[in-house]
């Protein structure tokens, strides 16, 4: 037996009496993470101004980050199957905290972007952990409530994006500026760095896999292809080359599929495909793919519509949008309470509130015109947060359920991919909306109801997958 496999089987016989704590940790890098993704959006015009940069070059500080991310995590997920989940978060941690260091004291734009890039590729080896050690950390009993917190994060972090960068931004914390949405990062890095290696307890795979550099070139490159045109295209126009890069990507990616399927057969490929044979996590990826490309998107239209549009400060947006985890902390209890029991209906409810908190979005904006206030659109930001409290928490849960322990770090790496390319989808569709509209009409009221009917559609289509979905998170009571 190996070193491996006999941690394993003792970690399995004796839970770890903290794993509770070191999941707060590990939640707390995460919150960073994805309040990282977008809080630059609202530091963005400070940040131009100073470093006297193109509005491109701007644009690639957020880009840079979304795309390193994106291309890291399915690696990163199996190299914490093979190297230890605890080590390849700490070392993400450390990379994270120091590249937002260097973002903190760039000196001009260029050095920025780099820095991104490397704060990217830091997240890509920390976020991935966090569902695998859940899922091979916690008993089936526990892992609901875990992957309810998961899910709580993750909704939380895409309200509070707006409020912590404009809370920093706008009250220019100790004349930092734009420099303190950075800053910021260094005392939770370095506390989850310390509080991680004191409360984590290692883990991997079993059978400790090799790592399949093959496979890994030739995901990678697919997703360049893809990832790439997403986040550049719209603020490029879509140019010949955008549509056919993402053509390529298709090819590349099917014989990525081909040759897993010929590496599992000989064993250690970089994602089993064994995976897919699982309804809940086949039927799930589909669901999470439609439903966060919704999230990550009208969050960004909003914005732009209050702060350009009706000249709100960056202060003020943020303050609005706190309707939304108000909202989300009001059921995501709720649904974790229900998972094992009643998980399909409730992200089907959660859907339908979403949409039609969507369509109550595109209404009072239609009727408020030039006279909105932030108030009238705290009710449908809240009944969005409501119908998102059902399904953020426990979708994550529906998916990865079936998940065996040994490729728990391979299917979460897959798993917060398609999270990833979900929202970048769901930005450059919502992206390409506005600006056509806001091209034809001049009038981002206008501009912002056609580009909220992807929202509408994507949650309602979100309501028809999760019928697919198998009743509860764990059917047959593992």
């Amino acid at each position: 037996m190996t070193a491996a496999r006999s941690a394993d089987s003792h970690s399995a016989a004796t839970p770890d009496p903290r794993r509770w704590a070191a999941l707060g940790v590990a939640l707390l890098a995460v919150f960073m993470d994805l309040v990282d993704t977008t809080i630059v959006l609202i530091a963005a015009p400070a940040m131009q101004l100073d470093l006297k940069a193109g509005y491109s070059s701007t644009q690639w500080v957020i880009a840079a980050y979304s795309l390193a991310l994106g291309l890291g995590l399915i690696t990163g997920g199996r190299l914490g199957d093979i190297v230890g989940r605890k080590r390849m978060f700490l070392a993400g941690v450390a990379v994270f905290t120091a590249a937002s260091a260097l973002c903190a004291v760039a000196p001009d734009i260029g050095a920025l972007i780099a820095a991104r890039v490397v704060q990217g590729a830091g997240a890509a080896m920390m976020v991935p952990q966090v569902l695998a050690t859940i899922q091979v950390g916690f008993s089936p009993a526990e892992r609901p409530k875990a992957f309810g917190l998961y899910g709580a994060v993750t909704g939380l972090a895409a309200a509070a994006a707006p409020v912590v960068g404009g809370m920093l931004v706008g009250s220019n914390v100790l004349g930092l500026e734009w420099r303190s949405v950075f800053w910021i990062n260094l005392p939770v890095g370095l506390f989850s760095l310390v509080a991680g290696a004191v409360l984590m307890r290692e883990s991997r795979s079993a059978d400790r896999p090799r790592l399949d550099l093959p496979g890994v070139a030739v995901v990678t490159a697919g997703l360049l292809l893809l990832l790439h045109p997403l986040i550049q295209g719209p603020e490029s126009g879509w140019p010949a080359w955008a549509w056919l890069m993402m053509a390529a990507s298709a090819p590349v990616l099917v014989y990525f599929v081909r040759y897993q399927a010929s590496r599992e057969r000989v064993g250690d490929p970089l994602v089993p495909l064994s995976l897919f044979g699982s309804r809940s996590f086949v039927a799930g990826l589909i669901a999470a793919l439609v439903m966060f490309s919704a999230v990550a998107s009208f969050f960004m239209v909003l914005t732009l519509q209050l702060q350009i549009g009706h000249g709100f400060s960056a202060l003020d947006v943020g303050l609005i949008f706190t309707a939304w985890p108000i909202g989300l902390a009001t059921t995501s209890g709720v649904a974790v309470r229900f998972v094992a029991r009643k998980g399909r209906a409730l992200i089907s409810i959660g859907a339908l509130l979403l949409t039609a908190a969507m369509v109550a979005l595109n209404a009072t904006i239609g009727v408020a015109g030039g006279d909105i206030g932030g108030w009238d659109l705290v009710p449908a930001l809240f009944t969005g947060g409501v119908g998102f409290g059902l399904v953020a928490p426990i979708l994550v849960d529906m998916v990865l359920s079936s998940v065996p322990p040994n490729a728990a770090g391979a299917a979460s790496g897959v798993t917060n991919t398609v999270i990833q390319v979900a929202g970048s989808a769901g930005v450059a569709i919502v992206g390409a909306l506005f600006t056509t509209f806001l091209g034809h009409t001049g009038d981002f009221d206008t501009a912002t109801q056609w580009a909220l009917w992807y929202p509408v559609a994507a949650f309602a289509l979100g309501f028809v997958l999760s019928r697919g979905l198998p009743a509860s998170a764990h059917p047959t009571g593992r």
